[in-house]
């Protein structure tokens, strides 16, 4: 996953909700040899589940970067303002990523709430285009890939699915060649990952 290389380094998990997809990612971070992870997490979910204190002003964000997790609480930044608040971050990350040597990885849960399919941030496509070249990879989790972008999805470069029901979602699914009917009876915790030269690989989370 996220090799970086110069090729495009965008990674979508997708599946209904419990079936695993978050706990994919966190295992992804975790395990990765990354220089800095940047996590926006305006639910606090990634906070809690990492047991660690968010960052919610500048001065935590360099603390946090110095120790390679950045996860940002945007509501005392950006109170009310939620996609302000995600355009920063995306742009703040890049540009931490041009002054850092090694493997980034930038995590969004349900990024169509910030760019929509009619529209994505200059941030976004920035990170999404131009990212690897700053070593910087894109990471997002949802339950609905059917409300993607569709520049974000041009440049996915590996598509993880889990259990999808919603029928729009499998068309996205089926579009990235995967057996619509399969994923719709995926078990819990079970995924199947396709990257865009065609390699495929099977898998099941250990709880």
């Amino acid at each position: 996953m996220l090799q970086l290389d110069g090729k495009r380094t965008v990674t979508v998990v997708a599946g209904c909700g419990r079936t695993g997809k978050s706990t994919f990612a966190l295992r992804y971070l975790v395990n990765a040899k990354l220089d800095a992870r940047f996590i926006f997490d305006p639910e606090g979910e990634y906070a809690q589940r990492l047991q660690l204190t968010p960052a919610r002003d500048l001065f935590d964000l360099a603390v946090q970067l110095c120790r390679g997790w950045v996860v940002f609480d945007p509501h005392e930044m950006f109170p009310g303002q939620l996609g302000e608040a995600f355009t920063w971050f995306c742009a703040w990350s890049f540009a931490c990523s041009e002054k850092m040597p090694g493997e980034k990885v930038l995590l969004v849960d349900e990024v169509w709430k910030y760019a929509n399919p009619q529209k994505m941030p200059i941030e976004l496509a920035t990170v999404c285009q131009t990212g690897s070249k700053r070593g910087l990879g894109l990471m997002v989790n949802t339950q609905l890939p059917n409300k993607l972008n569709g520049s974000l999805l041009n440049e996915c470069s590996e598509f993880v699915c889990f259990r999808l029901q919603f029928e729009k979602a499998l068309d996205v699914a089926q579009e990235f060649g995967f057996d619509r009917e399969e994923i719709r009876a995926m078990p819990e915790l079970q995924f199947v990952s396709r990257t865009d030269v065609g390699a495929e690989l099977r898998g099941r989370i250990k709880i």
